[in-house]
């Protein structure tokens, strides 16, 4: 083997070496920056507008805006969060009163009474032997195990709180240097893309109209679930609805979880109560009205924005959050947004191929 092509060999490993460590060292950080990437982009309009407030000068304009997105971040979130640990203590009161008075004995005795659970045991009796069975010590001690193993969960969820802190400072420091840096890396990305300049423009244009779609595709969406959900508690009679209507817009938004970890719970409280009729009617709206609606409303948005198929905008989107977690519900849209703009680049007609090559031909010179 010549020297030459021995150098060259080396030298591509040290190269595969290097973005491979690259890439290690930056993984730990990607929601991070993905998060503060979003974010900058969402914000960047304003941004151009402080900026000219300044006279250009970056530093100041970057440090203003960072300060506006933590502020519009940080307050509606310890706002709401506070508002959610104040009823989380009522409910528990309520529930700790509820079970000291033995109103939970009249309760298992009123169900079990009812025509529906008597069948259900009717039928369940004749494979399993439910004489040995007693619901309510069962039930009772569950509770207790539940209550002991949320208890010990305390210390991982002090942890969990400092690392969310710890994260949401990274993302700051990131927002702030996109701000001010963001051109520049932006002409640099655009320089590694072997593409002409208008098809990375075309391409970098889809990506921002999916960011955007996404993003305000979620607001859209969470606005909708939460206003229903609020309907849904204010028809069954059920205290603070718009409080839990904002609970449940917020948990919409958040994706991972979703607004039925609030009116599930709203209907056991009701079942509890003996308000079966109630229970009935909020357990049909919440699984029909409230959650379903995401499914429909989502992709539909997002695709009218984009112009991507709505199916493949919701398995995208599902798809995303498998794999990236809570961003994946942007990234997973944006990943299949690139794969077809690519696409849609190297199936051109011939004529918009020779064009597109002698933008880039022009580019260079």
């Amino acid at each position: 083997m010549k020297k030459e092509s021995l150098f060259n060999l080396l030298f591509l490993a040290l190269v595969i070496m290097a973005f491979y460590l690259f890439f290690r060292i930056l993984s730990p950080f990607f929601s991070i920056i993905a998060w503060a990437a979003i974010l900058t982009i969402i914000f960047y309009p304003p941004f151009k507008r402080v900026n000219r407030f300044f006279r250009n000068r970056r530093g100041w304009a970057a440090l203003t805006m960072t300060v506006v997105v933590i502020i519009a971040i940080i307050i509606p979130a310890g706002f709401v969060l506070n508002l959610i640990a104040k009823e989380l203590l009522t409910l528990y009161q309520y529930s700790e009163q509820f079970i000291r008075e033995g109103k939970h004995i009249t309760f298992f005795q009123s169900l079990a009474q009812t025509d529906l659970v008597q069948r259900i045991g009717e039928a369940l009796d004749r494979y399993f032997d439910l004489s040995q069975i007693n619901l309510q010590t069962l039930l009772l001690d569950n509770l207790s195990k539940l209550s002991l193993y949320i208890a010990s969960q305390a210390p991982k969820f002090i942890k969990g709180l400092s690392t969310i802190i710890l994260e949401f400072f990274l993302m700051s420091i990131t927002l702030f240097f996109l701000f001010k840096d963001g051109e520049e890396v932006l002409t640099k990305i655009k320089a590694l893309i072997p593409l002409s300049a208008k098809q990375r423009d075309d391409m970098l244009r889809k990506i921002v109209e999916m960011i955007h779609a996404t993003i305000y595709g979620g607001i859209v969406v969470a606005l909708v679930q939460g206003g229903m959900g609020a309907v849904g508690f204010m028809i069954v009679g059920l205290g603070s609805p718009l409080f839990w209507g904002t609970v449940m817009a917020l948990l919409s938004f958040m994706r991972i979880v979703g607004p039925f970890m609030v009116w599930v719970p709203a209907v056991v409280f009701l079942l509890i109560q003996g308000a079966y009729a109630k229970a009935v009617i909020l357990g049909i709206w919440g699984a029909t009205l409230v959650s379903l609606s995401d499914n429909f409303l989502s992709p539909l948005i997002i695709s009218g924005r984009t112009q991507i198929h709505p199916l493949l905008i919701f398995f995208s989107v599902l798809g995303g959050l498998l794999v990236f977690g809570l961003v994946g519900f942007i990234a997973g849209p944006l990943v299949v947004t690139i794969c077809l703009a690519i696409i849609e680049i190297y199936t051109a007609p011939p004529t918009r191929r020779k064009q597109n090559k002698r933008d880039k031909s022009l580019g260079k010179g």
